[in-house]
């Protein structure tokens, strides 16, 4: 006997809604971004007119930079108003990261080619700040 195509075609998808009904209650872990986990505090050395890359940071994060080369220096951020500081040579400059989750771009106001970024992420488990 030949079932007709419609029909099993109604068949095929009547078992997929089963399957899909019966689902199973093991509730999935989120994802872990790629990556270490954020850090609470970081130390940046300035060396030969470039700032170091930093490992991802917790919202407020303690911030140090410490300025080795001999000329002024800035940690200036690309958005107006987050955060600027002059470090001048030999001295050292300690500030709280941006609350804001999210890459937050900086610059040197006195080296146009020397730039660099934070990245802030929320530790794993943890309610965001704001």
């Amino acid at each position: 006997m030949r079932v007709a195509a419609p029909l099993r075609l109604t068949a095929l998808l009547s078992l997929v809604a089963m399957a899909a009904a019966c689902g199973n209650d093991v509730v999935e872990e989120p994802v872990v971004p790629p990556g270490p986990p954020p850090i609470p505090a970081v130390t940046m050395t300035i060396e030969n007119l470039t700032y170091p890359g930093t490992p991802p940071i917790t919202p407020g994060a303690q911030i140090t930079v410490v300025n080795n080369d001999l000329v002024m220096h800035s940690i200036t951020s690309k958005r107006p108003g987050l955060f600027d500081y002059d470090i001048a040579p030999g001295q050292t400059v300690t500030f709280r990261a941006p609350v804001d989750v999210g890459s937050h771009p900086f610059f040197c106001r006195y080296h146009g080619l020397m730039d660099g970024w934070l990245s802030v992420r929320e530790p794993l488990g943890s309610e965001p700040v704001h």
